[in-house]
């Protein structure tokens, strides 16, 4: 596949290359006495559920020459999500509740989620309307939050309601209480996504249903789903080093099978012949880390797009991402081209110097295609891209460039 231009379908990307699991929870999947996946066929509704919602049951679809052809006014189909998600590779488990299953942390549902990259939930799950689901998400990010913050999770709920604010704040006011100021709602999302470090939550509504036109953006079918979930997930790992990661991640799960036949068993004698000839002297156990470093800096370089990060890239950045702060038209100038200058800087660095002669700073950072030693105009023109002229932002990458991250549980001695 061609790597996209922009930042947000490489983002998307990046997200569809790294997620492998998913899970549909509803208390309405399986219709048959056998257990399996109902189908939903033109009946009669039932009483007190709308048509094309929860219905368990399939309208007949019709053949043509032989081939089954679906309608696309079909009703409410777990199939749907399953296949949905399964054109993007990612499979997709089905998990109906016992009617008195417990959403606990002890629960089967809970540690199924637990795997899950992306949990769907519907709304309506047995007893009160969203009890349940409360329950559940509440736990989760509440798991997320104190015990395991480096996993990414998505959850969808997923609902027939009308008013999907009123489910929106239910779900809020309940995470709050118990992570604080770990949960923040998203603005640009009309109050109906928030999120934690490592979790997002959106609430969704299923189609057919007359809602207000502020919901129409969060409505989606269930041959959408997929689709959509892959979008949200990548609201999680966005940007362009953020997306570059979880696609080098993706890249490492691929060919993980390749990695391990490099160290396949029956190295093991020659291994443990090397370590016993290395004693006392040094225990080639401590070789094994680099080893596997070097395994996977090779899937890395092999294969992850050349170049990492393009020219198309930058430019949608500086164009569409980037939001230029308060301090950049004292710096530049009222009247310079903004978006411009930050993409000249991006590609050319010193090399724009010719190109902006009307403006003072960048004429008086750079002197003859160099860049020149006053520290003030260094910093000055080093934080063009910044958000505000006092973000730690260039700090940070520096710390980051310097120094390990500890990923141990435990304080290192």
């Amino acid at each position: 596949m061609t790597i996209p231009n922009t930042v947000s379908e490489f983002s998307k990307y990046a997200a569809q290359e790294f997620l492998q699991t998913a899970v549909f929870i509803d208390d309405r999947i399986y219709g048959r006495k056998d257990g399996s996946v109902s189908e939903s066929k033109q009946t009669s509704t039932p009483k007190g559920r709308p048509k094309a919602l929860k219905s368990t049951d399939q309208k007949i679809s019709s053949e043509i020459d032989g081939n089954i052809e679906e309608n696309d006014q079909e009703e409410y189909s777990p199939r749907k999500i399953v296949t949905s998600f399964a054109k993007k590779q990612i499979i997709c488990s089905l998990y109906q509740p016992n009617i008195r299953e417990p959403f606990t942390e002890e629960s089967d549902i809970f540690a199924l989620c637990l795997a899950a990259d992306i949990v769907i939930v519907d709304w309506d799950l047995g007893g009160g309307p969203g009890e349940k689901v409360i329950e559940l998400v509440d736990g989760l990010i509440q798991q997320a939050v104190e015990d395991v913050p480096e996993q990414l999770r998505l959850i969808l709920v997923y609902t027939q309601e009308l008013n999907l604010f009123d489910i929106a704040d239910r779900l809020y006011q309940k995470i709050s209480e118990s992570v604080g100021n770990a949960i923040s709602p998203l603005d640009e999302e009309g109050g109906l996504a928030f999120h934690t470090l490592n979790s997002r939550i959106s609430i969704l509504g299923k189609t057919g249903r007359k809602r207000s036109a502020e919901y129409k953006n969060h409505e989606v079918q269930e041959k959408d789903l997929a689709d959509f979930a892959v979008k949200e997930f990548a609201k999680l790992a966005s940007g362009l080093l953020q997306a570059t990661t979880l696609l080098g991640l993706a890249k490492i799960k691929k060919n993980s099978r390749k990695i391990l036949s490099k160290f396949n068993s029956s190295l093991d004698p020659a291994f443990l012949t090397h370590r016993a000839m290395s004693l006392p002297d040094e225990d080639a156990v401590n070789h094994l880390v680099p080893l596997l470093i070097s395994e996977i800096e090779a899937v890395l370089e092999d294969s992850l797009p050349k170049p990492l990060i393009s020219n198309a890239l930058i430019k949608d950045w500086c164009k569409n991402e980037w939001k230029p702060g308060p301090h950049i038209p004292p710096l530049l100038g009222k009247n310079a081209d903004q978006v411009k200058i930050a993409i000249d800087f991006c590609l050319k660095g010193k090399g724009m110097g010719n190109d902006h002669k009307s403006v003072s700073l960048i004429t008086q950072a750079i002197k003859k295609g160099e860049w020149v030693g006053d520290r003030k105009k260094i910093r000055e023109i080093s934080s063009i891209l910044l958000t505000s002229e006092d973000s730690i932002s260039n700090h940070e990458f520096s710390r980051l460039m310097s120094s390990r991250t500890f990923y141990g549980k435990h304080q290192k001695i």
